[in-house]
């Protein structure tokens, strides 16, 4: 989903993606090859790009939101629910 960016630290997407870029630190994944294994975009450049502007939006504003299917594929990856990984971005945020 693409949305105009407002700035907002705390929404869901924003917690569950800080949550994912510390687990995959802690764990020594690599976050360009989990981005791609669980988006499955076109390359692994084009995953990590995408995940990047959850934060941040690309040069014509846009901002990205996480579907409900990659959240759980995220939190499976690290063997979590989502729940969890939520409650994890917001001890990060």
């Amino acid at each position: 989903m693409v949305s105009k960016y407002m700035e907002d630290t705390m929404s869901v997407d924003t917690v569950f993606a800080a949550a994912v870029e510390k687990l995959a630190q802690e764990q020594n994944k690599e976050l360009k090859e989990l981005v791609h294994n669980t988006m499955k975009l076109s390359t692994p450049d084009v995953s990590l790009r995408e995940f990047k502007r959850i934060y941040r939006p690309d040069k014509q504003g846009r901002h990205r939101s996480l579907t409900l299917r990659e959240a759980y594929e995220f939190s499976r990856a690290f063997g979590k629910t989502i729940d969890e990984m939520i409650a994890l971005g917001l001890l990060e945020s």
